[in-house]
């Protein structure tokens, strides 16, 4: 907690309206998977399937990640974002900008690629220049800083990589070599996301799940590891060495799967043991993620199952949970004239929401990984993802509901 500026947050407004956006595309995502089927798991080119990529990959993880930054930038790094006034548009942006996408690569609507590309390209690319003034301004731990810019830079990769695809996709440009695709979602999924994870976490595992800090040294190395990982990537990418190069994507989630096992059973003081289990779960799955995407043969749709499906999503949304019970504290806490006593963070989102919040999620996310196996499950797994999602809104939309009503009564 050493070091965390509190008195510097942002509104709560700022970052709950990302988190609650993105647990709705993740119930969007589920209803998508069950209206169109197995036609989602038998091939990852399918429109279907590019839809629902995206949906999780931008609407649950990016809403969720980029809100995540807003919070976490002004406490733990020592500076807000500049120019706040803009992140409410910026949020507007972005989402509008992926509705553009996912209509054009699901029926092929060429007029909306250039919207598509505009908002969605400009909102990231705008969020992240903001982002990176405030970690080179900021004053808190440098190692954590680094992470978070390398990150960052990750993303802005990640989205012109993806606007390259989008022009070849809709015939603006000469179609993109084969493995740019492989390569977007590598930059994506370890430099962006597995990055900023690494980065956030290596702070709120300690502060959240009462973990030793890991060591400065040992998130440099981790630094080193990713820019090395893409590298080889981008190497691969320009055929410059071979194609089981490529494997080595499967190191990341591995390394850091097994170091948050072994930071929480280390732990000094455990806590949040809801939250506990929702990181221990997703990050059983990017380890077996981690063996599918190292194992020979075709494996892309059960690896991107186990990490865009379930791995990532089951460590966002318990911080989501966790970060919502925070907020809603504050947001009381402004509102409440200065010597009222307001109930404590821990009782404003009941234990008992998160903890069938956790079950849900477990199960769909088991259906989820089943229906790459056996298609006929997705129907199922589409509708339990959806609930499960819901069910995460609906515990959120009550802690928001137990704080108007504890200051309706205390008033």
């Amino acid at each position: 907690m050493t070091g965390l500026a509190f008195a510097q947050a942002p509104p709560p407004a700022l970052p709950m309206r990302f988190l609650t956006t993105a647990l709705a595309w993740g119930v969007v995502a589920g209803l998508w998977l069950a209206w169109h089927g197995d036609a989602v798991v038998l091939s990852r080119w399918t429109p279907a399937t590019l839809v629902l990529v995206h949906m999780l990959a931008l609407g649950l993880l990016g809403n969720a990640m980029l809100g995540s930054l807003v919070q976490f930038l002004p406490v733990a790094a020592g500076s807000p974002l500049p120019c706040a006034r803009c992140v409410p548009w910026l949020h507007g942006a972005f989402n509008g900008g992926l509705v553009a996408l996912l209509a054009t690569l699901a029926w092929q609507l060429r007029a909306l690629a250039w919207p598509a590309g505009g908002l969605l390209g400009g909102s990231l690319v705008m969020f992240a220049a903001l982002a990176l003034v405030a970690v080179a301004r900021g004053n808190g731990e440098r190692v954590t800083r680094d992470g978070i810019g390398l990150a960052l830079i990750a993303l802005v990769a990640t989205t012109i990589l993806g606007l390259v695809l989008l022009a070849a996709r809709t015939g603006w440009r000469t179609p993109a070599p084969p493995g740019l695709v492989d390569l977007h979602a590598a930059v994506g999924g370890i430099g962006w996301m597995l990055g900023l994870l690494a980065a956030v976490g290596s702070v709120t595992l300690p502060m959240l799940q009462g973990t030793r800090a890991p060591s400065n040294a040992g998130v440099r190395a981790w630094q080193v590891g990713l820019l090395a990982t893409l590298g080889l990537m981008v190497a691969w990418q320009t055929g410059a060495v071979p194609h089981a190069v490529a494997r080595m994507a499967a190191w990341p989630f591995a390394m850091f799967a097994l170091t948050v096992f072994l930071l929480q059973a280390r732990a000094p003081h455990r806590r949040n043991p809801v939250l506990r289990r929702f990181w221990q779960a997703g990050c059983a799955c990017l380890l077996a993620a981690s063996v599918v995407i190292a194992w020979p043969g075709p494996s892309s749709m059960l690896a991107g199952a186990l990490v865009l499906g379930v791995g990532l999503p089951l460590l966002v949304v318990g911080m989501a949970l966790e970060i919502t019970a925070f907020l809603t504290w504050v947001a009381l806490r402004q509102r409440v004239p200065r010597g009222i006593r307001v109930p404590g963070v821990g009782s404003l989102f009941e234990e008992a929401d998160k903890r069938r919040a956790f079950a849900v999620h477990a199960i769909a996310g088991a259906l989820l990984m089943m229906a790459t196996l056996a298609p006929v499950l997705t129907r199922t797994a589409g509708f339990a993802v959806a609930l499960a999602y819901s069910v995460s809104l609906h515990g959120q939309w009550r802690c928001w509901r137990q704080a108007a009503t504890w200051q309706r009564d205390n008033g």
